[in-house]
């Protein structure tokens, strides 16, 4: 399953590269090691996100990483947040922008792969082929809406 931040490429140096930018508007220096990341479990599908630096239920400049597991499929939602930049890690995660899961509208990102949420803009993905490890920045408080629920 994962190893961890061990093997990143270049695609994750550009995502270490965001989440450092990110940290320039913060009060404090952060710095969080690799054993050091806390993972917390993300519903029943066996995702895990941790958080970096920041609160996303605050307003505010926060930063994440994210384990998707090989077939995990990420049904059609938005966040309230009011800007999200995402890189990817490792392993390959198909996502689109729509209100219905079309596989044939999905784009493959590899590492390095870099895309932008704008605030209420649904979304899906899919990580069909692979475990996948993402981080992201934001600007909180975020939550999730699926779509079709007000």
């Amino acid at each position: 399953m994962f190893k961890g931040f061990s093997h990143i490429r270049v695609g994750g140096l550009s995502a270490a590269m965001i989440v450092v930018a990110s940290m320039a508007c913060a009060d404090d220096p952060v710095i969080v090691l690799h054993e050091d990341i806390a993972w917390r479990a993300m519903g029943s599908s066996g995702m895990q996100m941790a958080i970096l630096a920041g609160d996303p239920t605050q307003s505010g400049p926060y930063s994440f990483v994210v384990k998707v597991p090989q077939g995990t499929r990420l049904p059609p939602h938005s966040h309230p947040d009011a800007w999200r930049h995402s890189t990817i890690i490792s392993g390959t995660l198909l996502w689109a922008f729509g209100d219905t899961f079309d596989e044939a509208s999905m784009v493959a990102l590899s590492p390095g792969s870099f895309w932008t949420e704008p605030p209420g803009a649904n979304h899906y993905g899919w990580a069909r082929d692979g475990d996948v490890l993402a981080v992201a920045t934001a600007m909180g408080p975020s939550g999730m809406v699926p779509v079709g629920v007000e």
